[in-house]
């Protein structure tokens, strides 16, 4: 029998945001009883896949740790050797035959370095020519050096990324096939373009029918893995960028699926670039249609994201609400400690002075204010949407607040809008509001866009890059447009 180990390390590097990375933001241990459970459930998670497959392939798995944290900045060396140190001595002392790693493909380290590469290479002076197989995020930025390094990557397929589970369960099939001595070769692309985020969800085109190729391509004889990564444009490192990846039995057939997708998002260059609307368009729009619609309007703050490194705390989109006079509107999750304090010291049904939020983003401040406390919470939060079923997450001491006819939900640990549950928990009900601003860029589409009227992207200051062309790129490797058909970077 096979002795599988199983590690992640995972962070998504966001160089432009204000949020430092400590070693207190990695969290998670990764016990048997965990991956019973994980697996058990069909968790929307990689390492909940691969546990559920690997166990029809006859494999024992050896659980080791999980290390993954809110993206943020650059993470600090000393931190990402101590983790990484751990995961090594794991690793040694397991006895294993291969290793499943849960990556997410876009971690940078102090100084622009690629983190995936360094965890790939300690690995390898370890272990050897030992099987490695790793899962990635869609939005990884890989690098030439770490495919050389990995027996195969496998990237999932959806935004939202609805099918994690899936994506480990093709890990493992991979794993099963070089375990019984299957031949696998390699080609990588790198696409010479970034992707603006409000073009990046696959329930719209253009990476609707993109993402539809990869089937065409796995489809074909010999061709054993294909994926699409689009790349994380918060990262101003070298090879930050979309690319794709495809495996075969042989080199000539890799070589060829590879082209197959490098054209299909090559042909649709056009289409990769940004129209969002600003905060006052986007409001009076959802105003307007909010009016007659008989499901809430969803407006995403798209660029003030968590998931994606940013602050979740600005106040743009709430003060340009209250400028407008909407009314019926649950926004959420404003990330402010502080104030969340402030509220459970105060108690439910009173009234507090606060300065809410802003305190992150140039040209931002606080939305100062008397708020009513309608309710608070400091618990555990269970996911319900399709992508966090069942998922258990602490948010520290939450708070509902009221300001005019807006309810706000405030938390203590940064968490991008993904799931209904972080209004449910607080007594919001979603479908019931006129108008819900989710701070997100696409992964509240799972949850909230079979509620809604209309979906209204925002555009707002933030550090998750909506338009990379806005944003000051130094690090990017040459010849790179900032997005579709757009300008190429210019170092300074």
């Amino acid at each position: 029998m096979k002795r599988i180990a199983i590690a992640g390390f995972q962070h998504e590097t966001n160089t432009f945001s204000p949020i430092m990375t400590t070693r207190e933001d990695f969290n998670g241990e990764l016990d048997r009883d965990q991956l019973e459970h994980l697996g058990s459930d069909h968790f929307n998670s990689p390492v909940s896949g691969f546990y559920d497959k690997a166990k029809h392939f006859g494999f024992s798995i050896i659980p080791l740790v999980d290390y993954s944290a809110e993206p943020s900045n650059m993470v600090p060396r000393d931190v990402f050797d101590q983790l990484l140190g751990d995961i090594l001595t794991r690793i040694e002392a397991s006895d294993c035959d291969g290793i499943f790693l849960d990556l997410h493909g876009a971690m940078a380290l102090e100084g622009y370095v690629d983190g995936e590469t360094e965890i790939l290479r300690a690995i390898r002076s370890r272990m050897g020519n030992i099987p490695i197989i790793a899962s990635l995020d869609l939005h990884g930025n890989l690098a030439p050096k770490s495919v050389e390094l990995c027996s195969g990557f496998v990237s999932c397929r959806e935004y939202p990324h609805v099918d994690m589970f899936e994506t480990g369960q093709r890990c493992a099939v991979i794993m099963d096939y070089i375990m019984h001595g299957g031949k696998l070769f390699h080609a990588f692309r790198q696409i010479p373009f970034l992707m603006p985020t409000s073009k990046e969800t696959t329930f719209r085109e253009p990476s609707k029918s993109l993402y539809r190729l990869i089937s065409d391509v796995e489809n074909r004889p010999g061709v054993v893995s294909a994926s699409i990564l689009q790349g994380f444009s918060g990262a101003d490192v070298e090879h930050t960028g979309p690319s794709v990846l495809a495996y075969a039995v042989t080199r000539e057939l890799a070589q060829k699926a590879a082209d197959f997708l490098f054209q299909g998002i090559m042909d649709r260059e056009s289409e990769f670039s940004s129209d969002v609307p600003g905060a006052e368009e986007a409001i009076a729009d959802a105003i307007r249609l909010s009016a007659t619609a008989v499901k809430p309007v969803i407006l995403a703050d798209i660029q003030d994201n968590a998931g994606g490194g940013s602050s979740s705390d600005t106040m743009f989109v709430l003060k340009e609400l209250l400028n407008q006079n909407a009314t019926g509107v649950a926004a959420g999750m404003i990330f402010d400690p502080e104030s969340a304090a402030a509220a459970h010291s105060a108690g439910q049904g009173a009234k507090v002075e606060l300065a809410l939020g802003g305190k992150y983003i140039a040209g931002d401040s606080p939305l100062r204010a008397a708020y009513k406390i309608e309710r608070l919470y400091d618990g555990i939060v269970t996911g319900t949407g399709p992508m966090t079923r069942g998922m258990q997450f602490s948010f520290g001491k939450m708070a509902l607040l009221r300001l005019a006819d807006i309810l706000i939900v405030v938390g203590s640990r940064r968490e991008q809008a993904a799931d209904q549950s972080i209004f449910t928990i607080l007594g919001v009900n979603p479908p019931e509001m006129k108008i819900v601003l989710v701070k997100s860029a696409n992964h509240f589409r799972a949850d909230f866009e079979p509620i809604s009227s209309h979906v209204i992207n925002v555009l707002a200051p933030g550090s998750d890059v909506e338009d990379p062309s806005t944003f000051a790129y130094n690090h990017l490797r040459s010849g790179v447009r900032l997005k579709g058909c757009g300008p190429l970077q210019i170092k300074k």
